[in-house]
């Protein structure tokens, strides 16, 4: 377990993440959204990677290419989920344009407010690192996208692992960098191969489809709650882990407290509506990843925090 942890809150407020950049704002994971966080003073960005088929690491979420934000190379939207990732080159993927979100889109009603930027593609990681290299207050969340129940969708953990960690080489960012991901596999190769770059347990734990936290959970890389109390935060302290990555209606102010005395940071993600920003404040979590910066920000100066 930590003696001391750099993602913990230091003033009694979190510190406020761009998810995906700023994806209510402007095109998710783009540099475009990237500039917007530098330009508004925020210090903190969310991204996710994965990997080509050429072993790039580019910063996109979908494992595929997603019809809900990308148009081919003749400005046509995709009539259905594009190709894997996995299988574009770094090249091929950059032909796309995810500069707009699909009007007729479901996922497009949910982003009305989003922001155009035409002509935007996908980054890969080195672009993003070296932008980052020029912020040098900006703390960096990476999300590693694994996915261990679906394995043939994207690189295997230590492959993903590895290109995080040579991303990294010569740069002198990763004592500002956590990394994190719902596929824990990722997470101990991480901790094997390079135990100074902080790591973040993502979890989920809503009744449904999407939880990921229960005893035999593929994402879980064979840890059982059972083993540790039945305590989530202990489980992901026991790991050497610096955050445990929650979903905010996953988290309480006694969770959030046993998270702290174990040595851990807390963050919960994707909170926008202003009263669960306001919430998750008052409970105490550490950082809160928005696709609404400034929202967060102003939820966070019309609030008096007491820890």
């Amino acid at each position: 377990m930590l003696t001391s942890n750099p993602f913990r809150s230091s003033n009694g407020q979190p510190l406020i993440y761009g998810h995906r950049g700023a994806r209510g704002v402007l095109p998710e994971n783009t540099m475009a959204g990237f500039d917007y966080l530098r330009d508004i003073g925020l210090r903190g960005v969310e991204i996710d990677i994965q990997l080509t088929f050429d072993s790039v690491p580019v910063v996109i979420h979908d494992p595929r290419v997603p019809m809900q934000l990308a148009r081919d190379a003749q400005g046509h939207w995709l009539p259905e989920p594009g190709p894997k990732i996995i299988d574009l080159t770094a090249e091929e993927l950059l032909r796309y344009d995810v500069g707009r979100l699909h009007p007729d889109h479901p996922y497009g009603a949910r982003y009305r407010d989003q922001r155009a930027k035409d002509g935007a593609r996908v980054p890969r990681l080195a672009a993003f690192l070296d932008w980052a290299e020029q912020v040098p207050d900006m703390i960096l969340n990476i999300e590693a996208k694994s996915f261990a129940d679906n394995e043939g969708l994207g690189a295997a953990p230590h492959a993903l692992a590895s290109a995080v960690v040579d991303a990294f080489a010569g740069r002198g960012l990763a004592k500002r960098c956590l990394v994190s991901s719902f596929d824990w596999r990722v997470l101990r190769v991480l901790r094997e191969i390079a135990p100074d770059i902080a790591r973040g347990h993502l979890t989920e734990e809503q009744p449904g489809p999407d939880c990921t936290i229960f005893d035999g959970s593929a994402w879980m890389d064979g840890l059982r709650l059972a083993d540790h109390g039945n305590s989530l935060p202990r489980l992901i302290a026991e790991q050497g882990a610096h955050c445990w990555c929650a979903y905010y209606r996953d988290v309480t102010h006694e969770r959030i407290e046993e998270a702290h005395d174990l040595g851990l940071a807390v963050n919960v993600w994707t909170v926008n509506d202003p009263a669960d920003i306001q919430a998750a404040i008052r409970m105490g979590v550490d950082g809160v990843i928005t696709d609404y910066p400034e929202r967060a920000l102003t939820c966070l100066a019309a609030q008096d925090v007491v820890r």
